[in-house]
């Protein structure tokens, strides 16, 4: 709210109270809206009116940060956008090295033996049978739930915070204005670090939108031969093969989704069985179950989770889904679900033209940021906590109403 009030008393500095209505703006403006709106129309037509405004208030800056930086359009000019981009940056480092320096601190904690708790949990009878590849699931969870308790954020957003935050240093990496050598070192050791913090909080996602980000945003945007693009696919592949066999986590965690397949968690209490993959098998069959029912307008934006705890009960029966509520993590599904055939096309419309916005003016971290918003929410719905909601509104808005021509 004091951001509001800031930039309303910037406009009205700036403007004396005269609106220049610039057309190009204004349809901007529109299109970033869009699907917000949509969705708080579907209210007539939920039941659970209370959850409704609760999920629109929580999802507010997708209306607000538009609105403002419309109102305020121009205003960034090349230097500001950089610094805004350094800061945040600064600020995903600094979370990381917070992170990661409580983990030595408890580093005996998280090498330790499964405690009885953690045995039980997983309704395991003892510890000298467990197989190896279990422990090492049971430790990963164990080291991200920690680090989730202690950032209040999912390690899937900060994959998202840490993949723009590593373009920025990648690119600063790599200026051929940049006269400092020390500091294009320190970028680089800043970036690697980055890389493997993803890899040890075993974010498989966000590592695949990071190195499909960059690859495309290079192909498109740099002017390079045929032998140059041919050379970067086979370095991401090598990347991507490397990061795997490195990684013991990423291991675990790759191999749950070959050994389950699309096989959903079973009823029987058995714990142990329970792991991202299963669940999230399950939460796309019930999204779709709902969505195929409902395919034109969607449930409403109240009713879209009481609808998916619904199906988890009737349908699957799985012990976990009562223990939280788990969304449709997916941002598609998400608006397919809630707001029907048309709150997905408005939202699909929205991407598609700030892509094309990005490529017309060669703004490549513009394009960037957005591949890696699309590509993240396909596993994930992003718009639903705020972590994701602010980023997604917060950098959108501040690219798409201060566009130039690259220089």
């Amino acid at each position: 709210m004091l951001w509001v009030v800031l930039g309303l008393v910037c406009f009205i500095k700036k403007r004396q109270i005269s609106i220049s209505i610039n057309k190009k703006h204004l349809c901007f403006l529109f299109i970033s809206i869009l699907p917000f709106i949509y969705l708080t129309a579907t209210l007539i037509y939920t039941d659970n009116y209370e959850m409704g405004t609760k999920r629109l208030i929580q999802m507010m800056p997708l209306f607000v940060f538009p609105i403002i930086f419309y109102l305020n359009s121009e205003t960034f000019n090349k230097k500001k956008i950089k610094n805004i981009l350094y800061f945040f940056s600064v600020s995903v480092v600094l979370l990381i090295l917070y992170q990661l320096t409580y983990t030595l601190l408890h580093l005996d904690y998280f090498l330790a033996d499964l405690t009885k708790e953690e045995i039980v949990r997983n309704n395991l009878i003892d510890y000298k049978q467990i197989p190896e590849n279990t422990i090492n699931i049971i430790k990963v969870r164990r080291f991200r739930n920690l680090m989730v308790d202690l950032t209040d954020t999912h390690p899937t957003y900060q994959g998202l915070w840490i993949a723009l935050a590593l373009f920025v240093f990648v690119k600063e990496t790599f200026n051929k204005k940049m006269e400092s050598k020390f500091l294009q070192i320190i970028f680089l050791l800043i970036s690697f670090g980055l890389v493997s913090w993803l890899f040890i909080m075993a974010t498989r996602m966000p590592i695949v939108t990071v190195l499909l980000a960059f690859i495309l945003t290079f192909l498109i945007f740099k002017k390079t031969k045929l032998k140059t693009k041919i050379g970067v696919f086979f370095l991401t592949v090598f990347l991507m093969s490397f990061g795997y066999f490195v990684s013991e986590s990423i291991q675990v965690r790759v191999k749950e989704v070959f050994k389950n397949g699309i096989e959903l968690p079973t009823n029987d209490g058995n714990v142990d069985k329970y792991n991202s993959t299963n669940v999230r098998n399950g939460i796309y069959f019930c999204s779709l179950s709902i969505i195929k029912d409902n395919l034109l307008f969607g449930v409403g934006v109240g009713d879209s989770q009481d609808k998916l705890n619904e199906c988890y009960k009737v349908k699957i029966g799985a012990k976990i889904y009562t223990w939280s509520n788990f969304n449709t993590h997916n941002q598609y599904l998400y608006f397919l679900l809630a707001s029907g055939l048309i709150g997905f096309i408005l939202f699909i419309i929205q991407n598609v033209i700030y892509f094309k916005l990005a490529i017309r003016k060669r703004y490549d971290v513009f394009f960037y940021t957005i591949l890696v918003i699309c590509l993240i929410s396909i596993t994930e719905n992003i718009l639903s906590r705020s972590d994701g909601v602010m980023f997604f509104s917060l950098f959108c808005s501040l690219f798409i109403f201060n566009l130039r021509q690259k220089e």
